[in-house]
């Protein structure tokens, strides 16, 4: 079995999920006592934050590689960002380590093609519904288009997750909301909705679309791995062959 490296705390109440789902998944494959090897380095996402919301991308992007190559010296065989938006930095963490990095977006587009939908919605953080870097790989890999909401819905899920979400602060209000949204997507052709962010799936389990639940998807792709099943889409790359900072440039926040 593989040994998987996280980067979570980001935030640390949806990063819970993964260790739950990865245990899971793990024992439901092998049986028996077997649980998921994992190394987690669990960062203070409130660092991360201050630089994204600040326009400080180079100082977000350092304190991924830094936490990448802890998990390097620790020996895993492969590594998970435990966050939709911060696979932003996705190219920056593979310039960080020759291990695979197995992307949250490979794992929805996967269940897109096998459920064969040919419209998806998307929800998550604005950079994550505005910027091509996530919706762009889900776009290629499935062939599914994907929606996402209004601007106003934009900045209100935007809000909802980081002034109450990742402080662990869970409403009706803030559930009532967005499946109302959900339920706009659908009126506009959504086929089915993707929880782009790791907090949303703590908040809602059901609307008036079938729901892509990225950490459950993400978390049973990097399982099916680690037990031996199937690799990730493309190797790393080396350090010296990227550079600095996200492919996107600075982008919303």
């Amino acid at each position: 079995m593989k040994t998987l490296g996280l980067i979570g705390g980001t935030s640390w109440t949806s990063t819970i999920d993964y260790y739950r789902y990865l245990n899971e998944e793990t024992a439901r494959r092998l049986g028996g006592l077997h649980s998921a090897r994992l190394v987690l380095t669990s960062l203070d996402f409130a660092d991360v934050a201050a630089a994204m919301h600040s326009g400080r991308w180079d100082d977000a992007a350092a304190i991924l590689r830094k936490e990448t190559q802890r998990l390097d010296a620790a020996g895993v065989d492969g590594i998970l960002l435990c966050s939709n938006l911060l696979h932003k930095f996705y190219d920056d963490v593979c310039a960080s380590t020759d291990r695979p990095v197995l992307h949250i977006g490979d794992a929805l587009a996967e269940s897109i093609k096998a459920r064969r939908y040919t419209c998806v919605a998307l929800l998550g953080a604005q950079p994550t519904m505005e910027e091509p870097f996530y919706r762009r790989r889900i776009q290629e890999k499935s062939g599914a288009s994907v929606l996402t909401p209004p601007r106003a819905d934009r900045e209100f899920i935007d809000t909802a997750i980081f002034d109450r979400m990742c402080k662990n602060i869970y409403t009706e209000a803030d559930r009532t909301e967005i499946k109302r949204i959900v339920s706009g997507l659908k009126l506009v052709g959504a086929e089915a909705v993707i929880l782009g962010c790791t907090e949303l799936p703590v908040l809602l389990k059901e609307a008036a679309l079938p729901l892509l639940d990225s950490t459950l998807l993400h978390s049973r792709k990097a399982a099916a791995w680690a037990c031996g099943e199937g690799c990730p889409a493309r190797p790393c790359r080396k350090p010296e062959a990227a550079k600095a900072g996200s492919e996107e440039g600075p982008g919303v926040f």
